[in-house]
């Protein structure tokens, strides 16, 4: 794990001189195309283990555009390690599903070859702290609640029984951020159960998981998934929509459905 921000876009347009990216709540979303590109693109300065984390990941130091920031480099071959299927695939997939959702909680990741290496490299996101280290002081507002519904309903779509209190971040404006993706993508076709399933949905969400297709998973994740892992993410899309019709029959529709 580690403690990650997001980086303010302006100071970076606007650097004449390499310099750090400044910190803001999750800024990398006034330009996602051009922190992919970074990431795609950047020169690397240096490299460190993390230090902790049971895929052994790797701190990459890069410059771009006269800017140094940093971000994390997993190079998972598919398959099993240490008892549980992985890969670094299924880190890039999560991101870019984020993005077909419109949900905004995943860090950019793209692929990229490091030294003979090839992985996925996400931003490292500064001033931020796993959420195991901010229970007791975490605002318990209905903001707060519907991100944590948000992420729930995120994991049980893509199959991710990895998420822990450590496997999510927490920015200084109490932001959600999602990261630790490798072992998610299984082939399961059950949802989790009892609290891992979230009890309100966004509305928003809902509406775009009912007219996600095959076509575009298949455009943005082909690459990355086998056929039998996009089938499995339309086939749990399924079991949430009629879970969510059954919450809704037994507790009404304004008890279950949010609105951003």
């Amino acid at each position: 794990m580690r403690a990650r921000t997001s980086l303010s876009i302006l100071s970076l347009l606007l650097a004449a001189s390499p310099t750090v990216a400044q910190s803001g709540a999750r800024s990398w979303l006034a330009d996602k195309e051009l922190w992919e590109a970074r990431l795609a693109e950047a020169e690397m300065v240096s490299k460190d283990a993390v230090g902790s984390g049971v895929t052994h990941p790797e701190r990459v130091s890069l410059r771009a555009d006269g800017v140094d920031f940093a971000a994390v480099f997993k190079p998972i071959a598919r398959g099993r390690h240490g008892g549980f299927f992985e890969s670094y695939e299924s880190e890039v997939a999560a991101y870019r599903l984020d993005g077909l959702l419109g949900l905004e909680m995943v860090p950019p990741t793209v692929v990229r070859r490091i030294g003979g290496d090839l992985g996925s490299l996400q931003l490292w996101v500064e001033d931020c702290a796993p959420y195991k280290s901010l229970q007791g002081k975490v605002p318990q507002t209905s903001a707060f609640s519907h991100q944590i519904s948000r992420m729930k309903m995120f994991d049980n779509l893509i199959s991710n029984a990895d998420r822990n209190s450590g496997n999510f971040l927490l920015d200084q404006q109490w932001n959600v951020v999602l990261i630790d993706h490798s072992r998610a993508f299984l082939e399961r076709k059950k949802l989790f159960e009892g609290s891992k399933l979230p009890a309100q949905y966004d509305r928003r969400l809902v509406e775009r998981l009912r007219t996600l297709e095959r076509a575009e998973l298949d455009d943005a994740l082909g690459e990355l998934l086998r056929d039998g892992q996009i089938a499995a993410i339309l086939f749990r899309r399924d079991r949430i929509l009629e879970h969510l019709a059954g919450l809704v029959a037994s507790r009404g529709e304004a008890a279950v459905l949010f609105d951003p």
